[in-house]
């Protein structure tokens, strides 16, 4: 196999614990899908039913998005081109080496600090959002980047590093602040 070729994938499951989540946001739906059709054949049923299908839209995006995880665990794949993160309703994207600044495991999290935009995954995506909202607490560079959950997702932030110090240039810094 050629350098090319070369890869690391890893699957990152939910945590057990974690997995009440999706299910509750499907049982969510089905109570919704329940009350529509209710409400369609009640006295208001025209407009009660057109403004409840209207408001449940983001309601079934989140439950399918959330359910997904199950079905189809988070991907990511370590190659010489980048990150590739393939979520589980959403096409799989790089981050291109030249866009990782740093990379750094803490106690619970995996951070990968890039510059935005990050691969083109949504803004409302696990990873990104983490970053987001844990970055400054966490005294982060700012910017966009990745944070990988250890508490979310059954990842070991060793073999997380270790993929990703195997492919990384020289010029990406890879820290392990667990080891403290």
């Amino acid at each position: 196999m050629d350098a090319t070729t070369e890869r690391t994938t890893l699957q990152l499951r939910l945590r057990r614990r974690v997995e009440w989540v999706p299910v509750a946001a499907l049982v969510l739906l089905v109570v919704w899908g329940i009350a529509v059709a209710a409400i369609v054949e009640g006295p208001n049923g025209t407009a009660g039913g057109i403004a409840m299908s209207v408001l449940g839209v983001p309601l079934a995006l989140i439950a399918v998005s959330c359910a997904a995880h199950l079905v189809r665990p988070l991907g990511l794949t370590v190659d010489a081109d980048g990150l590739t993160v393939r979520l589980p309703a959403w096409p799989a994207r790089t981050v291109p080496w030249s866009a990782v600044r740093g990379v750094s495991a803490s106690s619970g999290y995996v951070f990968v600090d890039c510059e935005a935009p990050v691969g083109k995954l949504p803004r409302t995506c696990r990873l990104r959002a983490a970053h987001r909202r844990l970055g400054p607490e966490l005294e982060r560079p700012g910017g966009d980047g990745l944070c990988f959950e250890t508490q979310v997702f059954d990842v070991d932030p060793a073999e997380l590093l270790d993929a990703i110090g195997q492919y990384a240039p020289t010029g990406i810094t890879i820290t392990d602040e667990t080891q403290r």
